[in-house]
């Protein structure tokens, strides 16, 4: 081959590199969410199951993930993890707590204990786990594990932005205070270019009180 034709071919070789690269580049996919009333809504997931091969990695197990209990609430007030994330439970107050959890997806006992003494632990079952505290009925928490690596959590603002490879996806919809997955007409949506979405529940959601109801430092 003279080398005319071996820098054609290279040349083509890079062309076509770059337009897979291209075609295979991720868009950025933004939600906004609100209630019924208009008022935006956070803690609530999204997670988005491809309907097309990705590449598996082999990376070490996903890094280590943090519920923390602070002024007697568990924060994040709802967690998201990829399946296999260990987490863990440091509690902030200068009281004990004993956090538990009965959920199918991870049952476990954390007895009492204050600072940073809880060892981490692995969610290795995809699902919904509620935890609460043995001490103080009031505090609850949510931990939602997923085999999918793409998903978001709307935050106070009630938005959230993912970067998705092009493809279909199955969407999944899960809130605390929402019984249902009724957010969809359809669970399947087709991401190609980078957009912004609004969508809006079908139901009013209660104002968050902090449930602080103030039965003293025990």
């Amino acid at each position: 081959m003279n080398r005319f034709l071996l820098s054609l071919l290279l040349s083509l070789l890079a062309l076509t590199t770059v337009a897979t690269e291209n075609n295979n580049a991720n868009v950025t996919f933004e939600i906004t969410l609100a209630d019924s009333e208009g008022k935006m809504v956070n803690d609530a997931v999204f997670i988005f199951e491809p309907l097309f091969e990705i590449a598996v990695t082999t990376d070490s197990e996903p890094p280590t993930a943090i519920m923390n209990q602070i002024k007697k609430q568990f924060v994040p007030h709802v967690l998201v993890a990829k399946t296999g994330t260990s987490i863990r439970f440091p509690n902030a107050d200068n009281i004990f707590h004993h956090v538990y959890s009965f959920s199918p997806t991870k049952q476990f006992e954390l007895k009492l204990y204050k600072e940073f003494t809880a060892e981490p632990l692995k969610f290795d079952k995809p699902g919904i786990v509620d935890i609460g505290c043995n001490i103080h009925d009031w505090m609850l928490g949510y931990i939602v594990v997923t085999d999918s690596p793409f998903f978001a959590k709307t935050e106070n603002e009630g938005s959230i932005s993912l970067s998705l490879p092009k493809g279909d996806y199955n969407v999944r919809f899960w809130h605390p205070l929402v019984k249902s997955d009724s957010l969809f007409e359809t669970k399947t949506l087709s991401v190609n270019e980078s957009s912004a979405v609004e969508w809006q529940l079908s139901t009013a959601l209660p104002a968050d009180d902090e449930f602080d109801f103030g039965f003293g430092d025990y």
